[in-house]
């Protein structure tokens, strides 16, 4: 139940501000710059990893699992305390955060039985970052690759396989 709660907030959240801002941002993150709360953005990030956390920590089989689980949701939880990424010095704190969260919880789901869904939701990721870069033929291949939106994909992306993960092993 708790998993649902925290996916709720994250799914409602995305998508309010996908909404609101009428497109796909570059990044989750971004969204912060947008809101006219700023602290609505921290509140849901905080909020999805403390009602995922109980779940992960349960679900972790090994020691290393539950490492990972605390450091998957330490790195949102951080992400969510430094949203001003634009501050060199917040800067620091929320892309490391940002990182921690990524590596951290993509290894855990690594860890877990359903490994496996790494392989299509990151496949679907680069095929769709391909496929969009060919559409943006700019003569810049950063360019064309920015459009993608590449940060919010990879942002969807983990947690999707998280979700999916956490899901298929309550089966």
């Amino acid at each position: 139940m708790l998993e649902i709660i925290s996916l709720l907030i994250i799914t409602a959240y995305t998508t309010a501000v996908c909404i609101k801002q009428k497109g796909i941002p570059y990044s989750i993150s971004a969204t912060f710059y947008k809101l006219e709360h700023k602290l609505i953005f921290g509140a849901s990030m905080c909020l999805t990893a403390l009602f995922l956390f109980p779940v992960v920590w349960e679900l972790s089989t090994t020691f290393t699992m539950r490492l990972l689980a605390i450091a998957a949701c330490i790195g949102l939880i951080g992400v969510g305390l430094a949203p001003d990424f634009r501050d060199e010095w917040i800067n620091k704190i929320h892309c490391g955060s940002a990182a921690l969260t990524l590596i951290s919880s993509q290894l855990w789901v690594g860890c877990t039985p359903y490994w496996w869904v790494l392989i299509p939701i990151w496949l679907a990721f680069i095929v769709y970052t391909v496929v969009g870069m060919s559409k943006h033929v700019t003569g810049s291949l950063w360019q064309d690759f920015v459009a993608t939106k590449p940060m919010f994909w990879c942002e969807i992306a983990a947690l999707g396989s998280t979700y999916l993960a956490i899901f298929l092993m309550q089966i």
